[in-house]
């Protein structure tokens, strides 16, 4: 691993150069990525940036960075064999590391380059309006080949591990029975729906096997997720993105066993929620309207793709087959909220907020667990992890969350190793933020007395907008708050 000294000299270097580079009127670009398991489109990409610029740096994410984001599988190839590659191809003119605990854009913000270059899946539109402050240009260019390091990762893996397959069968069968219980099967159920749930069988997708269905020229069609990538040429020459993670997507599977079919202006039915590449793929076919039994709003795909759903005009309706919801606080028979384990629903401010709540505790899961949590964490100490609130209180200008990164839920299990670097916290977040004023907010106990929603320990450090007063409730209630929908998920 390379030394974090050598690092931040690497950095330094970096920037001396790039002012001198400035300086002597050259134009500087910037091109960031993992570069694990380098391949062809990496070399086709960094050679496209290469001729957007008269000085270009070249970005790599550190070991522990990945691992963050990817998984403790990842990367395949170690830092400084990476670094060691990029620097030998000598098409950079400078190669640095980026390190886990890096503030968002840090180095960008640093470098201000004269063009940024990236891929679409990078930022969102509203992203790179915000970029545009800190570079004059960002450049998103294709995929430079038909697929991902993640997909040839896979490939390799079903061919030097296909004894792991056997047995895949069964444990689909017990997947699919247990989202029947989950979501109320039943056999009285009106078409598509029982054969949706046949066709799951067809999945090889033992984590997640998901069922796709659409009527098209007077009869049923259906795709399962599996670990095949024959995807028509059509989508892979249209639709890069496909190769996706891990196994070809039941949409995908679809729209293969479909055949060329340029405008697909009918309704589509499947067990969970597109992602967000896939719904790309089924705006581009020209859909319109889509019926989903289950979606996991907790995670950003999820939550990229309702976007995309509702800025291009497609109506997504969530089909209930079994009832079981908690309105205006009526009581019916639910658990004690008292009984969860990680969240107290009551307190939940937004129904956003306690869906993505339920859903985790219904996995049985922390939801503030900092390998579970979605929203972006900025960097982590010994003791504690710091993200911004991803549900921040009104008229607030920044606030941020500082969570123990162990399983702490008693005030009596935090050590005064813990309370020194919660000072230090505070300390710096307030000079690296620049916040000249606010309050640090730390609830414990009862959560009906407290006001938390979440259980892990956890503080809140807030800055108020200027002239404006922001409550932060101390005290919490017994029932949900009025219009809320408490959608229970069975463990």
């Amino acid at each position: 691993m390379i030394s974090e000294e050598l690092i931040k000299k690497m950095n330094m270097e970096m920037l001396q150069n790039v002012e001198n580079a400035k300086q002597n009127g050259k134009k500087v670009g910037l091109v960031q990525g993992s570069w694990d398991l380098f391949h062809l489109g990496h070399l086709k990409y960094i050679l496209e940036a290469r001729k957007r610029c008269d000085y270009l740096i070249v970005a790599m994410d550190s070991d522990e960075k990945i691992k963050k984001r990817k998984g403790n599988d990842r990367p395949i190839i170690p830092e400084e064999e990476r670094y060691e590659f990029i620097q030998l191809l000598n098409i950079a003119d400078s190669v640095i590391v980026k390190e886990a605990n890096e503030p968002k854009w840090n180095l960008i913000k640093s470098v201000k380059p004269d063009v940024l270059i990236a891929i679409k899946e990078n930022y969102s539109e509203e992203q790179i309006t915000e970029l545009k402050e800190f570079c004059k240009e960002v450049a998103i260019l294709p995929r430079q080949s038909e697929s991902s390091t993640s997909d040839k990762i896979r490939k390799i893996m079903i061919s030097t591990k296909g004894k792991q397959l056997k047995g895949t069968y069964e444990q689909v069968l017990a997947m699919i029975e247990e989202m029947k219980a989950r979501v109320g099967f039943t056999d009285d159920l009106e078409e598509p729906l029982p054969m949706l749930f046949e066709n799951l069988k067809d999945s090889t997708d033992v984590v997640c096997p998901v069922s796709t269905a659409c009527f098209w020229n007077g009869k049923w069609y259906f795709g399962a997720n599996h670990s095949d990538f024959n995807i028509p040429k059509y989508d892979i020459i249209n639709r890069t993105e496909l190769y996706y993670a891990t196994t070809e997507h039941a949409e995908m599977n679809l729209l293969k066993k479909l055949g060329d079919v340029p405008v697909l202006n009918t309704p589509i039915w499947t067990t969970l929620f597109p992602c967000d590449k896939c719904m790309k793929v089924l705006i581009d076919k020209g859909v319109k309207e889509i019926f989903y039994l289950e979606d996991h709003p907790e995670r950003n795909w999820s939550k990229r793709s309702h976007e995309l759903a509702l800025k291009n005009g497609i109506k997504v309706t969530q089909i209930h087959l079994k009832e079981e919801v908690l309105e205006d606080n009526q009581s019916v028979n639910y658990p004690d909220m008292d009984s969860f384990q990680y969240i107290y629903p009551p307190n939940a401010r937004h129904q956003e907020q306690l869906d993505i709540m339920m859903n985790l505790e219904g996995q049985n899961k922390d939801p503030l667990d900092p390998e579970i949590i979605e929203q972006e964490i900025l960097y982590m100490t010994d003791y504690w992890y710091i993200s911004p609130n991803r549900f921040p209180y009104a008229g607030v200008e920044q606030q941020f969350l500082i969570i123990a990164r162990n399983p702490i839920y008693k005030k009596e299990d935090i050590t005064k190793e813990m309370w020194l670097d919660l000072q230090n916290i505070v300390l710096d977040l307030s000079a690296k933020y620049n916040i000249p004023g606010g309050a640090l907010c730390f609830r414990f106990g009862d959560p009906a007395l407290s006001g938390a929603s979440l259980k892990r320990l956890h503080a809140h450090l807030i800055q108020p907008k200027e002239e404006n007063q922001t409550k932060f409730t101390i005290g919490g209630h017994k029932m949900l708050k009025k219009g809320l929908v408490l959608k229970y998920f069975q463990k």
